[in-house]
């Protein structure tokens, strides 16, 4: 068997284990995949395959996040809140166990120092990894999680780490990987093993430092003493430029497809556009689209059954307002892509999302997001002395490049034909009637940073878990309907995390008693809010 076909199977394989695994909290941190038997190659690409989102990740973006952040809003209720906990809990314990099997091999090995970039590879995953994790649950294992069976049968139950604690380590992590990442002949290389960025160590460096970025603005009005210096030193090192886009892309990958994709739209899926991104993206409600000046309202959203645009009410004043028929049932759509159903009188999520399988990817970092997160930097003046016309210029690279990106997404996708772009970037004038429409206010900072948000926001259509962080780290500054705000916060604003899974109270019982109380509540807050 080939190399690039036996690294193929194993990414299925382990694809197959992470989104069925549904065992207790000792076969979390237990190995998986037999993996005393597995290359440290093998164990590599094993953390790689847990990234795609969960089953139960899927479902509860498009039934609650979605509407928590106001990027669209739901018509019915579909699957429960709660439905995400467990699967995306078991998946990232499943990793780090791989991750502590690979750190010890590593330590224990004659020519460690070979390992360097592996290591620093791995840091980087895993960092994106733990922050997305505690940026759903707040406190959880993590110092101590993972080490089982290599330790000893008291490492299954292990105590939680504060939030902010994990945030520091994680910080060291990336700081670490971006000081360390080297273009040596004498490093180790994983080769096709590396399915997610190619062995390509400026793209490793460039994600590793962007990300360093992220969490250190994420967590700078908790920390700024430890934060302010790490956004300073990221901004003088490699970012994430125009085109580097991170993310599992189906097409470099060989043999991947998002299959839970496909599963949360077409079954129970109630999505519609809401009036919260129509009014940033339209400067009317013409039902002919003719107010729309952002094109990445034809991108994200189709118009109703009858051809128009209609935007669902955020926070609807007195009754539900009636809507119906199945915009995403794949079995009309694919082959009559016009036919909605008659009583589909609102804006749905584009289709194209959930049909493209084969090239539409599953972001984790755009280079749009470090040109906001360094807008907000010179904004603010954290990490930099505040600079109104520095902000400007990266908001507007912000703007260009999510809009340009987009664009490219609906262009380069096979099964796009309505609202197709004429070429993969977006053109002049299209560029700037947006920035005007949305122009940067250099004459007041607060409003402006208002601005930096609203458009991280819209960029992040696609990762609302990212969306959910900005609204609740910022306070509630992303963009929120002013109308009837107590039907949101009674139905929408009361979800702070995830909860913990039910596994934690049988088998880490006195660990998540310490951790809650006994209290284990949705509304509870993490650390990076107000």
């Amino acid at each position: 068997m080939t190399p690039i076909r036996r690294h193929i199977l194993f990414l299925l394989a382990s694809l197959i284990c992470l989104g069925s695994c549904k065992k207790n909290f000792e076969t979390v941190n237990a190995p998986w995949k037999d993996p005393t038997t597995a290359s440290i190659p093998e164990l590599f690409n094993g953390v790689i395959s847990s990234l795609p989102l969960t089953a139960g990740e899927q479902s509860v973006f498009n039934a609650w996040i979605y509407p928590i952040t106001q990027q669209g809003m739901i018509t019915s209720g579909s699957y429960p809140y709660n439905n995400a906990n467990t699967a995306a809990w078991n998946n990232y314990y499943a990793a780090l166990a791989n991750y502590r099997l690979i750190q010890s091999r590593i330590s224990a090995s004659a020519d460690s120092a070979s390992m360097t970039n592996v290591l620093a590879m791995l840091k980087t995953i895993m960092a994106y990894k733990t922050i997305k994790n505690t940026n759903y649950y707040g406190n959880m294992p993590y110092t101590n999680a993972g080490k089982a069976p290599l330790e000893n049968s008291k490492a299954f139950v292990t105590t939680y780490d504060n939030q902010s604690d994990i945030y520091a380590s994680v910080l060291a992590d990336l700081k670490w990987a971006v000081d360390n990442l080297n273009v040596s002949s004498s490093q180790y290389s994983v080769g096709v093993y590396d399915t997610f960025l190619g062995s390509d160590i400026a793209m490793w460096k460039k994600f590793a430092n962007s990300l360093r970025l992220r969490v250190a603005v994420t967590m700078y009005n908790k920390n700024s003493a430890l934060a302010g210096p790490q956004i300073t030193e990221a901004l003088s090192k490699p970012l994430l430029a125009d085109g580097d886009n991170i993310g599992l892309w189906p097409a470099k990958i060989a043999g991947l497809k998002f299959e839970w994709r496909e599963w949360s739209f077409s079954a129970n899926c109630y999505l519609r556009m809401g009036s919260t991104m129509w009014g940033l993206m339209s400067g009317t409600n013409a039902t002919d689209g003719s107010g729309i000046f952002d094109p990445r309202a034809k991108y994200f959203f189709e118009t109703n059954n009858a051809g128009e645009w209609a935007a669902y009410p955020q926070n609807p004043i007195s009754s539900t307002p009636t809507e119906g028929g199945a915009p995403y049932d794949k079995s009309v759509r694919y082959i009559n892509w016009p036919n909605k159903g008659a009583a589909c009188i609102y804006s749905p999520f584009n289709v194209y999302f959930e049909q493209d399988m084969s090239y539409i990817p599953e972001l984790m970092l755009t280079a749009a997001e470090v040109h906001f997160l360094k807008a907000e930097a010179y904004n603010r003046g954290i990490g930099v002395t505040a600079n109104s016309a520095t902000a400007k210029t990266e908001y507007d690279a912000g703007v260009t490049a999510s809009l340009n990106f987009w664009t490219s997404i609906a262009y380069n996708s096979p099964v796009w034909t309505v609202n197709k772009p004429v070429a993969a970037t977006a053109t002049a004038g299209q560029i700037s009637t947006l920035l005007t429409n949305v122009a940067y206010n250099t004459g007041t900072p607060a409003t402006a940073l208002k601005q930096i948000y609203a458009q991280e926001w819209i960029d992040m259509y696609r990762q609302p878990w990212d969306a959910w962080t900005l609204l609740r780290r910022t306070g509630g500054a992303t963009p929120m309907s002013a109308s009837n705000t107590a039907y949101y916060t009674s139905n929408f604003g009361v979800y702070n995390r995830f909860t913990y899974p039910d596994n934690e109270v049988s088998y880490n019982h006195d660990s998540w008693l310490a951790a809650t109380g006994g209290t284990d509540l949705p509304s509870g807050k993490i650390w990076i809010m107000p």
